[in-house]
């Protein structure tokens, strides 16, 4: 076999990926190969929530049933149950003070507000590592001293939650991280009511420092679903923030979310 060295434009030597001496090849779709984690610097977002209260106004779709407060600097959080016996250890995922990926794991202790290590400027997703369902609602937020039932006090000191029995969080919105590039590939939703209403479900992106701009706006019947997949994904660059909201008459069910995937 013929030794073979390849190098980039700016002559940087670099191997080919061999498995027993031959060069690695693969008939799998490049998504796949991204799921699997087989592509250097590529990762997959499956991002979804769910309100079962989308109202007059647009608001972001999750379980808070209010319009979310985002992080401007960064800040120390805390995790408490608004019951006393979740005592399960949580896994929160978010970006840290300088937008970089962050995950940690902290123990809930019922009312009692737990510190999350280092300081936050995003919360994506929660997730209960325990063995038993949470009791009570999980929140993550600004508030280190909850009003002693483990609830913060305004809706705006919270950043992230989990409803009773979901066991994760249901939270339509994202954010870049530092030295990243996403591209959105696909944008769904549905809706349900007793009686026959219309819910307006917008993707929006704000770019770092901007506004958000509505990037697409679907209208759906009661108990009808709506997806869009991208033939040319959307393009978003780093630390921006990537939401889906919701409006309709009154109280309207709305599921809704996206899919990307993102790199260095």
């Amino acid at each position: 076999m013929l030794p073979l060295k390849l190098i980039d434009e700016n002559g940087t030597t670099f191997g080919v990926e061999r498995v027993k001496n031959r060069q690695r090849v693969s008939t799998k779709d490049y998504f796949t190969e991204m799921a699997e984690g087989n592509l250097s610097g590529h990762k997959t977002v499956s991002k979804f929530g769910f309100t079962d209260a989308a109202n007059a106004t647009h608001e972001e779709v999750w379980t808070a049933e209010t319009a979310y407060t985002y992080i401007t600097t960064p800040a120390t959080l805390y995790l408490s149950s608004s019951n006393t016996n979740d005592d399960q250890p949580y896994e929160i995922q978010g970006l840290d003070g300088d937008w970089n990926e962050q995950t940690e794991t902290v123990t809930a202790n019922g009312f009692l507000p737990i510190t999350l290590p280092g300081t936050w400027t995003r919360i994506f997703r929660m997730k209960n590592m325990g063995t038993t369902n949470n009791a009570g609602i999980i929140y993550v937020g600004i508030d280190s001293d909850p009003g002693g039932d483990g609830i913060p006090d305004a809706p705006t000191d919270i950043k992230g939650e989990i409803a009773v029995g979901r066991n994760q969080t249901l939270m339509a919105f994202w954010a870049v991280p530092t030295n990243h590039t996403a591209y959105v590939t696909n944008f769904y939703a549905s809706c349900a009511h007793a009686t026959a209403k219309v819910g307006e479900v917008a993707l929006w992106v704000r770019p770092y420092g901007g506004v958000f701009q509505t990037k697409k706006i679907i209208s759906i019947n009661n108990g009808q679903t709506a997806q869009i997949r991208y033939d040319f994904p959307l393009k978003v660059e780093a630390k921006s923030d990537i939401r889906i909201t919701a409006k309709a008459a009154s109280d309207l069910t709305i599921s809704a979310g996206f899919d990307l995937w993102y790199e260095e």
